[in-house]
């Protein structure tokens, strides 16, 4: 059986395709917009374009839960991106200044295999990738 693709990549992708044909903010525009930083507090009410600087550490939690299991578990690790990420609505950008669909910057996938899927001893996966795209 080959993995699954999950609703997340398919809700994202859908939303951010339903926002690709629409004209990207400029710079003028953006740089009314407050950046702030991951971690740090948003401005009440506001709205912001969140940065997610270049080698700083995102914290991820993975989990597994549901009705069929007597088990539940969960797995914390952290990432980094290689590069600055600004992330405003449906738009992305490396530089805080010029922005695109964030479909035109970042392609991946997100997968799932079921233990005992590939042998009878295969534990389970989940994976989530994220590539540039040229």
């Amino acid at each position: 059986m080959k993995p699954i693709l999950t609703a997340a990549l398919l809700a994202a992708t859908a939303t951010l395709a339903g926002c690709a044909g629409l004209m990207a903010p400029g710079a003028d525009e953006m740089a009314k917009v407050p950046v702030v930083r991951y971690g740090e507090a948003a401005p009440a009410g506001g709205e912001h374009v969140l940065l997610y600087p270049a080698g700083a550490p995102l914290p991820v939690v993975a989990s597994v839960s549901g009705s069929l299991l007597s088990r539940t578990g969960e797995a914390r690790m952290e990432v980094a991106t290689s590069r600055d990420v600004y992330v405003y609505k449906n738009w992305l950008s490396f530089d805080g200044k010029n922005w695109m669909s964030g479909t035109q910057a970042v392609g991946g996938e997100f997968a799932i295999t079921l233990p005992g899927e590939k042998d009878s001893k295969a534990p389970g996966t989940m994976s989530a990738r994220f590539d540039l795209k040229p």
